[in-house]
């Protein structure tokens, strides 16, 4: 994670809402003596892991700590929110990442609910991510506060249950050329490009600028719909892609 720090006028008072990583987040250009701790909405990715104990939220902040995902527990419901806390005096330019908490108890049958609005909380379940069984040479897991700026093509519906990895050229952080592979939930049909197949399954190769930019490759299982992206200075052959592609398992 980078975090930058600049200091403001403390005479200065200045609220605005600001995007991080596709996730809105609160930003504060000042602040008066004293913390600032306050509960927010939930927003992103959230993940419930396979064993139902640990929730991930992919989130972006400014202006503030790195926020606390946080849980309360009864024996119906979970209820999430994500706590924001400010130091005085100065505007941290923010960062970008993955924050977790832990569950005393599975989730099993539980409601997973926001906190703040009583919403039902959107959420992919662990137990039927997808992971790669092959990737191209010299790629490793992308560093968590990374992930929510790669970019990815394909995009999902608002309050579709989805859920992105990242994987990267060499192991220091911008290093070279990324690998994104995001599942949704829900079929689809893929977008309309040069056609190919993903395990018999129909499927669409997308760039926009063959010469350069991210390459996608896009289809559906009929229930779920899964798109492989490629960028940076060497986005990967077709050949790779859909090698990726079938080996998600």
């Amino acid at each position: 994670m980078v975090r930058l720090r600049r200091r403001r006028n403390p005479a200065a008072t200045v609220t605005a809402g600001v995007v991080m990583g596709g996730v809105a987040v609160a930003a504060w250009v000042f602040q008066p003596p004293g913390m600032k701790v306050h509960e927010g909405a939930t927003a992103g990715q959230l993940l419930v892991s396979a064993d139902g104990r640990t929730l991930t939220l992919s989130i972006g902040w400014s202006c503030e700590r790195q926020p606390d995902l946080v849980v309360r527990e009864t024996a119906d419901t979970v209820k999430v929110s994500i706590r924001h806390t400010v130091a005085p005096g100065f505007c941290d330019l923010g960062g970008y990442g993955r924050i977790t908490a832990q569950l005393k108890a599975p989730l099993g049958g539980r409601s997973l609910t926001d906190a703040t609005t009583g919403r039902p909380v959107v959420h992919f379940d662990g137990r039927n991510l997808v992971r790669p069984t092959y990737l191209p040479d010299n790629y490793y897991p992308t560093p968590a506060y990374r992930m929510v700026q790669l970019p990815s093509a394909a995009p999902v519906p608002a309050g579709t249950p989805d859920w992105t990895t990242g994987y990267q050229v060499g192991t220091e952080p911008g290093a070279g050329s990324s690998l994104v592979i995001r599942q949704a939930l829900g079929a689809s049909t893929p977008p309309a490009d040069r056609a190919t197949t993903v395990n018999g399954r129909p499927a669409t190769f997308t760039d926009p600028n063959p010469s350069h930019g991210p390459r996608s490759l896009t289809w559906s299982d009929g229930t779920y719909t899964f798109s492989v992206t490629s960028s940076g200075p060497t986005p990967l052959p077709d050949q790779e892609l859909i090698r990726v592609a079938q080996g998600l398992k």
